[in-house]
């Protein structure tokens, strides 16, 4: 996805437009009778709508283990579920609201798993003429293996400190001029939400959850939270094969034989899609993030079906067997991301797969050898993650203490 004249130039009426609201906020913050609460505080978000991946995770160990620190959650009530699942925490702010934008001149670390959530404008603005002494923090969402040097660059995103997850993703970041970063600007810590892949039970499910694909997805430029699929989404690749696995007879007669249910759970940016899909089938559930919590669906899996997805380091973390359906390699790289560093078929931490043919084979394996993880992919696995413990947290908090700017 990179950036063009063309998309400076379409954000420029967005660009004055924050501006204007920053400004307008700032005059507001002179008068905010609260400034003390959140002078020198930490806001942690995910996308302020959520609290499932590292932010929540993050916060939740923080306000645990170190509540003498100022630590504060941003999200929407409007989001039950994920609200009431931090809410017991306390320090709460509404997303959004009059005190997020307050906060926000006053905290002096803004901590966030995306880019362009934590504040309600434009985050690269804010930071460079209004808070330059502020430390922005990026837990990231997902280990950097595609070259993301156009959106993850430290110029475009006003990142100060880069949390990775492995070796390999810091010497991407750290060592590649592109990213901009110094190497003591990126800390290999592990994610925090690892901490919470150790003790699971599984239950008689695969899960099947394929990345998104940038060019099917639109949103308005006013509202990040809800994207939306283009119209020519049920003639893409994309669609006409996942469609055609749910249709699969011989995948519903291995389910139906193994009493195994298939989670079909889509990624968030391509959630809005599931009514287009349709299947027969019992043992295929159609997963909303809305009513299926992520984390609970990759513990309780026995297995993982992905296409490109980070999610999939996540899975093989917990030693749990898993494969890349990649349908469309070539309209991927190209109209996607931009393939990096990362060899899947080479280094991937499970089986690459291409055709629905070759899938289904592998799930008939998967199933005859009770879903056992084969040395070649153990092997990979534990050399491939740094950490195999439960203090990710802590070297994260250790690693934002010690954190100098320049």
């Amino acid at each position: 996805m990179p950036i063009t004249p063309v998309k400076i130039i379409k954000k420029l009426p967005r660009y004055g437009k924050d501006l204007i609201t920053i400004i307008g906020c700032w005059i507001q913050s002179l008068f905010f009778k609260d400034k003390d609460k959140y002078r020198n505080a930490w806001l942690i978000c995910e996308r302020g709508i959520e609290a499932k991946d590292n932010g929540y995770t993050f916060f939740k160990y923080m306000r645990e283990q170190h509540p003498e620190r100022k630590v504060f959650y941003l999200i929407d009530p409007s989001q039950t579920d994920d609200y009431n699942r931090v809410k017991p925490l306390g320090n709460i702010i509404v997303y959004n609201s009059h005190e997020h934008r307050m906060a926000l001149f006053f905290a002096s670390h803004l901590i966030s798993t995306h880019i362009g959530f934590i504040t309600p404008w434009s985050t690269l603005l804010f930071k460079t003429f209004f808070r330059q002494s502020c430390t922005f923090v990026l837990l990231n969402h997902g280990i950097t293996k595609e070259d993301m040097s156009d959106m993850l660059n430290k110029k475009t995103t006003g990142v100060d400190l880069f949390i990775a997850a492995t070796r390999q993703e810091w010497e991407t970041v750290a060592l590649d001029k592109r990213y901009g970063y110094r190497q003591e600007d990126v800390a290999l810590t592990g994610y925090a939400r690892y901490d919470n892949w150790h003790n699971f039970k599984t239950r008689q499910q695969i899960v099947f959850m394929p990345t998104w694909r940038y060019y099917l997805v639109t949103r308005r430029i006013d509202d990040k939270n809800h994207p939306l699929l283009k119209e020519n989404f049920m003639q893409s690749a994309y669609f006409r094969h996942i469609n055609s696995l749910l249709n699969n007879t011989r995948l519903h007669t291995l389910l139906e034989k193994h009493h195994t249910q298939l989670i079909f759970y889509p990624h968030y940016e391509m959630q809005s899609g599931l009514p287009c899909f349709s299947c027969a089938s019992p043992h295929i559930i159609f997963a909303d993030k809305r009513t299926h919590n992520l984390p609970d669906l990759l513990k309780e899996s026995l297995a993982m079906i992905t296409d490109y997805s980070g999610v999939g380091f996540d899975f093989a973390y917990m030693h749990k067997p898993l494969a890349y359906y990649q349908f469309d390699q070539d309209e991927y790289y190209s109209k996607h991301y931009i393939k990096g560093n990362f060899d899947m078929e080479q280094n991937g931490l499970g089986e690459v797969v291409k055709t629905e043919q070759e899938l289904l084979d592998l799930l008939e394996e998967w199933f005859a050898h009770h879903f056992q993880l084969s040395e070649k992919y153990e092997a990979r696995i534990n050399s491939f993650f740094t950490f195999h413990d439960n203090r990710n947290c802590e070297r994260i908090y250790h690693a934002i203490i010690a954190y100098k700017k320049q």
